[in-house]
């Protein structure tokens, strides 16, 4: 049913109370308000809801989900909508004169900056994300775009290969985005690099900008703090955002919009075994000779791989498709040899045609050619790095049959099996066919290589649904051969793949661009890098190459083949786990290499991992990027096999110093996802243990004397089997166990688990606070007897009583606090909207005129737990704890999240106003202030031993005898009703 319109303008606006209208029962609906119009799209069945605020002052948009600010167009100069006029100037739109919501449309016209020119767009809200269509009136504009706060939305990422000062994409791939700059200027879909417009952040927002024009991206370009977007066309400005729960979310609604792989171009052959090109190992300066001895050097070293692929430099010249007699005399020849090792055969090729082949002159008389944008009676000439050539135009049904021909014959006569494609199928500077537009030409490219064997080497091809339904195996653009390029191939390829390009490989393993030949390190390290991504691509041998740069042969010890050939088998051992994930992406679209918050978007830390990722849900890659022979590694939550030390290890936890030497990849199998059992089969250390043992559940909790169940399981991960398998738990003091299942097993084969469930009954008086639960499992395998064990902390809670003398309570909250004792432990239960200067909101359990001039007051903090990150506990100070207003006041309390705060009230109004501290939370953690005279200091240590000062304030206002005290808050203030529960023990006041 159509509505009539609402309607407004600004002085309407500035002058109306608060009004909404709906267009359907349900669904979005519009408010206007003094300074803005805003929509509001409710919650629904997958989909969080939120709100756009359409500032009318000066037009500018903002996003908002459960309150929140999550993603925001840029202001002041900058201008949320902008666009360049007729002499080059940048404009933007600014005051809203008109707005009518009609039809589920919001249409908003605004003046700009240009005198005589109107902006006017038009948003079009749905569950999950806006429409947003705009366009300049007036004043010949020649390019539109956005403009957004980078820091509204947290992190970016998305936009694939991104060029950067630092030397993007070659060597350079800023994850996030934002920790870099990028300064893309020839964002197209004819670019050579693999690239869609599309973007997405950390608060789970995405904006895809619907275009077939080259655009300017920009990205904190000079540390600006902006993301501007611009069309280089006049046309209307088309643009989606997203508004999702989760990053995966957003990737999903991009996928659902571009089309998500019908098919995978690669067989199981080619995920499993490395591609090995020519073209690192040789560049240009390749023959007949060099390229069998390079075979045979692998072959007999045990270097397996799929293919020997022939790369650049093998033709007459570029274009010919025939072979150089003086450098390839027997092609015939070497395609049987490198067939009889057992290899595939591939060669290199091109449309692009230089001006001095022979097969130029007949392209041009033919009409086969690209013609020129300027002068469309003349074939279009674009540079490249070999030459001056012609393009030849895949849109002209003849000159792709011609061309097809040529290559089919070629393959045939030569036993070739299969090609790789290398440079653009279109170029800017030519004029697409009639009746076509450039964007046409990257399906036309798809279609064609779809024809062929691309023997794992896929295609650039990108920004349009064919190329996203192709299935293509995506190589990055060429990198360096030094740590930063390593680094680069990484988060590359998360970028790649979360644009929806999910058939991803790194670079040629060890670089491939032109520098100095890869140290061994680096080459080492690549290569296991790389048998933790989807596919492997190879060519720097290790065992000799040539550097090109010096034209000197480089010989690489027998490590160097030993580890390298031993990342190659890792890889073929996983290659059943990876077919698997194939299959799964082509029913979901899902990347299978992938930023670790795509499986854990409520882990804060990952957001900013830049060289660890997950491989399908199971595996998390954390190979050694750098130097050194250690690295830190951050295991999400969830429950994690060291596949290189046999041990069971929970998240969220960040490994310090963990060991890889050399010869040591790290990674880790999540237990409880799917495909575990495959991953820790393909990746486990012979020399790490045969089995492990798991209790669950990761953090049992009951109360005192009360009994609870867990269960543990020993697994044997060894290809044989284990025998005389037992289970056994070992518990605190007074608890006790009985199991309620088997214990023992006479043998388990792989893959084998012993389950046992087992009734735990804590000690009657059993401290409140965290208690070790751990289970050991001894066997029999290969290697002898052995034990293995896996440890929890089982929490007993603190159950709300009262407190006994002489200690007393208080509060200033609104809530009812409650408190509880058991001997020399306590407990607080408190709500409070903050414990800070503007409000000072705790409960308190506390000694009356226990501290004198001279005193110190000291606690253990065993646990707090709040739902907000800045709820505190710990020790406090006073005149008189009950009126802080009299004088005295202190606090050293530890926050859920973000460390120590040491505050203390110096002018004596009863108001925190100074403060120190930051750091990391941690527990237990030992709390303590000292008092001499007016000076107080706050110390804090991890162990009780060993004490760090956090800082010390003169407190002028400290009179006689005072309160001491245990104090909690719950800092509510934007998690409404919310308590903090926080626990206590060895509460002391010395004086």
């Amino acid at each position: 049913m159509l509505m009539a319109p609402v309607t407004g303008s600004t002085a309407a606006t500035a002058t109306a109370r608060p009004d909404t209208t709906t267009a359907t029962t349900g669904g979005p609906k519009v408010a206007r308000t003094t300074h803005a119009v805003t929509v509001s799209v409710p919650a629904s069945a997958g989909a969080p809801g939120y709100t756009l605020d359409v500032a009318t002052d000066e037009l500018a948009l903002t996003t908002r989900r459960a309150g929140k600010t999550v993603l925001a167009s840029a202001s002041g100069d900058t201008g949320a909508l902008r666009f360049t006029a007729a002499d080059g100037t940048w404009q933007h739109a600014t005051g809203v004169t008109d707005w009518t919501w009609q039809n589920g449309i919001l249409t908003v016209t605004a003046d700009s900056t240009l005198d005589g020119t109107t902006v006017e767009a038009r948003i079009t809200p749905g569950a999950d994300r806006y429409q947003l269509d705009w366009d300049v009136l007036g004043g010949g504009a020649k390019q539109l775009g956005l403009a957004y706060d980078l820091s509204s939305a947290g992190h970016w990422y998305g936009h694939g290969e991104a060029e950067t000062p630092q030397g993007g994409p070659g060597v350079n791939q800023p994850w996030p985005l934002d920790a870099g700059e990028v300064d893309h200027g020839t964002f197209g879909p004819a670019s050579y690099n693999m690239i869609d417009p599309f973007w997405y952040t950390s608060k789970s927002t995405g904006l895809r900008v619907d275009t077939g024009d080259v655009m300017d991206v920009a990205i904190d370009k000079g540390k600006d703090g902006l993301g501007t977007f611009v069309v280089e066309s006049p046309d209307t400005y088309k643009a989606t955002v997203f508004v999702e729960s989760t990053p995966l979310e957003v990737y999903r609604d991009y996928i659902g919009i571009v089309g998500k792989p019908t098919k995978s171009d690669a067989t199981y052959e080619q995920y499993a075994k490395p591609l090995w090109n020519s073209w690192a190992q040789f560049y240009t300066k390749i023959d007949q000779e060099k390229l069998l001895d390079y075979a045979t050097d692998l072959h007999d070293n045990g270097l397996d791989g799929h293919t020997i692929q022939l790369d650049d430099k093998w033709e007459s010249n570029y274009g010919n498709l025939t072979w150089d007699p003086k450098t390839f005399p027997d092609p015939k020849g070497l395609s049987k040899k490198i067939h009889d090792m057992g290899f595939d055969f591939g060669i290199w090729v091109t449309l692009w045609i230089n001006l001095d082949s022979d097969n130029y002159q007949y392209a041009v008389d033919n009409g086969y050619l690209l013609m020129d944008a300027k002068d469309t009676t003349k074939p279009c000439e674009v540079t490249w790095w070999n030459g001056q050539a012609g393009i030849i135009d895949l849109a002209n049904p003849d000159a792709k049959a011609w061309y097809e021909g040529n290559l089919k014959a070629l393959m045939d006569t030569y036993d070739i099996d299969g090609l790789k494609f290398d440079t653009r199928f279109f170029d800017e500077k030519c004029a697409p066919r009639e009746g076509h537009q450039a964007t046409d030409y990257q399906k036309l490219g798809t279609q064609l290589a779809d024809e062929f064997d691309l023997q794992g080497a896929g295609i650039r091809v990108h920004w349009n649904q064919t190329a996203h339904e192709a299935g293509f195996v995506t190589r990055q653009v060429d990198k360096g051969t030094g740590w930063d390029s390593l680094r680069a191939s990484a988060t590359q390829n998360l970028a790649i793949s979360t644009i929806g390009y999910p058939f991803v490989e790194s670079d040629m393993i060890g670089g491939s661009g032109g520098q100095p030949a890869p140290t061994k390190d680096v080459l080492v390290r690549w290569a296991q890098s790389a048998s933790l991504m989807p596919l492997m691509y190879a060519s720097t041998s290790p065992v000799d190459t040539n550097d090109t740069t010096t034209g000197q042969k480089v010989d690489y010890d027998q490590e160097t083949v030993d580890l390298y050939r031993e990342a190659i088998e890792t890889h073929e051992k996983l290659a059943p786990y990876i077919w698997d994930q194939v299959q799964s992406t082509l029913k979901t679209g899902d990347p299978i290499m992938r930023p670790l918050f795509f499986d854990f978007p409520k882990d804060e830390a990952s957001y900013t991992v830049t060289d660890e990722w997950m491989l399908g849900p199971a595996v998390l890659a954390a190979p050694k990027l750098s130097t050194g022979a250690t690295r830190s590694v951050h295991l999400p939550p969830g429950t994690w096999y060291d596949v290189n030390q046999g041990t069971v290890i929970r998240g969220p936890r960040t490994l310090k110093g963990y060991a890889a030497p050399l010869g040591v990849t790290p990674a880790f199998v999540n237990l409880k996802a799917k495909g575990a059992a495959k991953a820790v089969k393909a990746l486990k250390r012979d020399d790490a243990p045969a089995a492990s043992v798991l209790i669950t559940p990761d953090a049992p909790s009951t109360d005192a004397g009360t009994p609870f169940e867990v269960t543990t399981e020993v697994t044997n991960w060894s290809p044989g089997t284990i025998r005389n398998a037992k289970a056994s738990l070992d518990l605190p003091d007074g608890w006790t166990a009985e199991a309620t299942g088997p214990t023992t097993a006479k043998s388990l084969r792989n893959g084998a688990t012993l389950t046992t469930t087992w009734t735990v009954t804590p000690a009657a008086d059993a401290r409140w606070g965290s208690h070790d639960l751990t289970s050991a499992a001894t066997y029999t395998g290969s290697n002898g007897a052995q034990k293995v064990s896996d440890t929890v902390r089982a929490q007993v809670k603190a159950a709300p009583g009262s407190v006994q003398a002489p200690y007393l309570t208080t509060d200033t909250t609104s809530e009812d606090p409650q408190y509880a004792q058991a001997g020399d432990q306590f407990a607080i239960w408190a709500g409070g909207e903050d414990l800070s200067g503007w409000k000072d909101e705790k409960g308190v359990i506390y000694r009356d005129d226990a501290a004198g001039e001279q005193a110190t007051v000291q606690a253990q903090l065993v646990s707090q737990n709040s739902a907000s990150p800045v709820g505190k506990a710990g020790v406090a100070l006073a005149n008189d704890l009950t009126a802080p207003e009299k004088g005295g006041y202190a606090v050293l309390v530890m926050t859920q999240s973000y460390g120590l705060e040491f505050m203390t009230d110096s002018d004596g109004d009863g108001k925190l106003d100074t403060w120190a501290g930051g750091g990391s939370t941690y527990h237990p953690a030992y709390l303590r202030l000292t008092r001499d005279g007016a000076t107080y200091t706050a110390y804090a240590s991890k162990d009780g031993e060993t004490w760090s000062q956090i800082g010390t304030a003169q407190v002028p206002s400290a009179a006689g005898t005072g309160d001491a005290g245990m104090v909690a808050g719950a800092a509510n203030v934007n998690y409404p009703g919310e308590n903090i529960e926080a626990v206590f023990s060895g509460f002391s006041v010395t004086s």
